[in-house]
C-alpha cells in the first residue's frame, strides 16, 4: 500500500537511505520529537539499534548525515580491501539465459540492476548457483539459490529474473576460476554431509 505510513513505535519514518548493510533512518513523533536510528533486516523482521532522539530536529539532521557519511566512508574502506578488478560483466560475457535452461551448479553473473550500487562491482556479481525452483528450466518458481564466488558465503534469494546468464569460461575473471575449485569442493563435501 503507497499511502502506508512506515512506522517504528511512535515515530513516522520521515527519511531513510540504505547504504552498505546497514539504513540510516530519522522519524517524528506526534509530540514532535525526533530521532535517529540504524536498521536492519532479516527474511523474517526488522531490527532497530543506536537510536537517538531529541526534540531539536537539526541536531537529528545533523546525527543523520554523519551516519550517512560514516556509511559511505565503511563502504569505500571494504571496496579498497578487495584488490581485484570491480568491473562487472555484462551479457556478451554471458550465455545468453533461455527458459529451458538449468543453471544449477553453474557460475552466473547478477544483473547490474538487480544490485544496489554500492553492490555494483564484480564481487558481488558472480554467483555459484546451488538450487532453487528459478534454477531449474521451465519451473513454475523463480527462486535462486547460491555462493558468493569471491566470499565462498551464502550469497541469499535471487529471482531468475535477475540473473544475466551463465558466464562464458573464457570470461570468467582470474580471480573467480581461482575461487572456484574451493567453493565447489566444499559444496560436494556439504552435499555429502546431507545425504
Amino acid at each position: 500500500m503507497p499511502d502506508e505510513k512506515r512506522m517504528i513505535d511512535k515515530f513516522e519514518v520521515i527519511h531513510a537511505l540504505q547504504i552498505g548493510a546497514r539504513e540510516v533512518v530519522v522519524g517524528v513523533s506526534p509530540e514532535q520529537e525526533f530521532m535517529c536510528c540504524f536498521c536492519t533486516r532479516d527474511s523474517m523482521r526488522e531490527y532497530y539499534t543506536e537510536a537517538m532522539g531529541s526534540d531539536d530536529y537539526l541536531e537529528v539532521m545533523e546525527l543523520y548525515a554523519d551516519r550517512l557519511k560514516d556509511q559511505v566512508a565503511a563502504m569505500q574502506a571494504q571496496r579498497q580491501t578487495l584488490h581485484i578488478p570491480l568491473d562487472m560483466l555484462g551479457g556478451e560475457h554471458c550465455f545468453p539465459l533461455l527458459d529451458s535452461d538449468d543453471i544449477t551448479d553453474k557460475v552466473v553473473a547478477v544483473k547490474p540492476g538487480a544490485l544496489r550500487y554500492e553492490y555494483q562491482r564484480a564481487d558481488c556479481q558472480l554467483i555459484l548457483v546451488t538450487n532453487g525452483s528459478g534454477a531449474r528450466g521451465y519451473s513454475r518458481g523463480t527462486s535462486v539459490y547460491g555462493v558468493n564466488v569471491f566470499t565462498g558465503r551464502r550469497d541469499g534469494r535471487w529471482e531468475r529474473r535477475d540473473i544475466l546468464g551463465e558466464v562464458k569460461p573464457e570470461c570468467l575473471p582470474q580471480w573467480a576460476k581461482d575461487r572456484l575449485p574451493v567453493i565447489q569442493r566444499e559444496q560436494a563435501l556439504e552435499k555429502g554431509r546431507d545425504r
